[in-house]
């Protein structure tokens, strides 16, 4: 069995029903480099062949004609599924070859990126999309613009220059406009934070609010809009450009104010139990899916210890010997 099928084997079983009994098997073999770099096609495939589907060129084709012979194959336990995708993405490109240069257009669909690492995803444009982890993005594209929207956390946006066509992304109150270039887009309970790393954007406020309602960002700079306001443009920070790479770069922050910035992408929270006010600057990098060894450094930096909890948390303390 080749590697691109023993990915296309998981990728069928990790959206099976014993996806959960097989999650440690899967994530073991995930972790070598050219295991995870073959599941990754094999995603950005299926998405592709997702957005396609929902144009209104694949939605007026007939697909009934592939039931029959799905109806004869005599399948086991993933068999279904596996005929049900290679079927689908036959079609779909037959429709994609024969549509080439039509107007690109999508029903609102959504994306997501739930436990895995920050996620890649090809847009039907040419555009890119980077998920961190626990985000959702819903996806409009029409005949005169391409809308999309942040529903959580945060994502970077690769935007494919189309002259006509604004590329649009909303996030609670707040709106960036753009034709080509690379930003992220963060999204917190009460604030919407823009970073612009290529190119120039357009950011609105459109919550109805008072104070400045639209601003010109050039590349370095962000920004955030908050209670109606957008405000003033601020140099981009490390951290603000090493996300997608699964790593969070502090520079002098308080420890307090970098275990929440952890905790927004963390797989399972660090827990912050100190009775201590004294001041503690937090500067260095550290890997976002490895909860542990952030407490750990923190406590061993500042004479801290950790407690590993039952539900799978690490919680720093007061005190200087760290727990098991």
């Amino acid at each position: 069995m080749s590697l691109d099928q023993d990915a296309d084997g998981w990728f069928i079983r990790m959206r099976g029903p014993d996806a959960a009994d097989v999650r440690g098997q899967f994530e073991e073999w995930r972790s070598v480099p050219a295991h995870a770099r073959a599941y990754e096609r094999r995603v950005r495939s299926f998405d592709t062949l997702m957005f396609l589907a929902s144009t209104g060129t694949v939605r007026n084709r007939n697909l009934e004609v592939a039931k029959p012979w799905v109806l004869r194959t005599a399948f086991r336990k993933y068999a279904a599924a596996a005929v049900g995708l290679m079927l689908t993405g036959a079609l779909l490109l037959i429709v994609a070859q024969r549509s080439f240069g039509e107007p690109q257009s999508l029903s609102r669909i959504e994306v997501a990126s739930l436990d895995e690492v920050p996620r890649h995803i090809s847009l039907p444009d040419g555009s890119k999309l980077i998920l961190d982890r626990g985000s959702r993005v819903q996806i409009s594209y029409g005949p005169s613009e391409r809308r999309l929207r942040l529903l959580v956390g945060r994502a970077r946006f690769s935007v494919a220059h189309e002259e006509r066509r604004p590329f649009i992304v909303e996030a609670g109150a707040g709106r960036v406009i753009a034709h080509g270039t690379l930003f992220d887009v963060e999204l917190t309970l009460n604030t919407v934070r823009i970073a612009l790393l290529q190119g120039a954007v357009e950011v609105r406020d459109a919550s109805g609010g008072n104070g400045r309602k639209r601003l010109e960002l050039a590349a370095g700079e962000r920004t955030a809009i908050e209670r109606g306001s957008v405000a003033k443009p601020t140099s981009i920070a490390a951290a603000d450009r090493q996300w997608p790479n699964d790593m969070l770069a502090l520079d002098s922050v308080d420890i307090g104010e970098a275990v929440a910035a952890f905790n927004r992408t963390a797989p399972t929270p660090v827990l912050f139990e100190l009775r201590s006010a004294q001041p503690m600057k937090v500067t260095g990098a550290f890997r976002r899916s490895d909860p542990e060894s952030f407490a750990r450094q923190l406590a061993a930096t500042f004479g801290l210890r950790v407690e590993a909890r039952e539900d799978g948390s690490f919680a720093i303390l007061d005190g200087s010997r760290s727990g098991t």
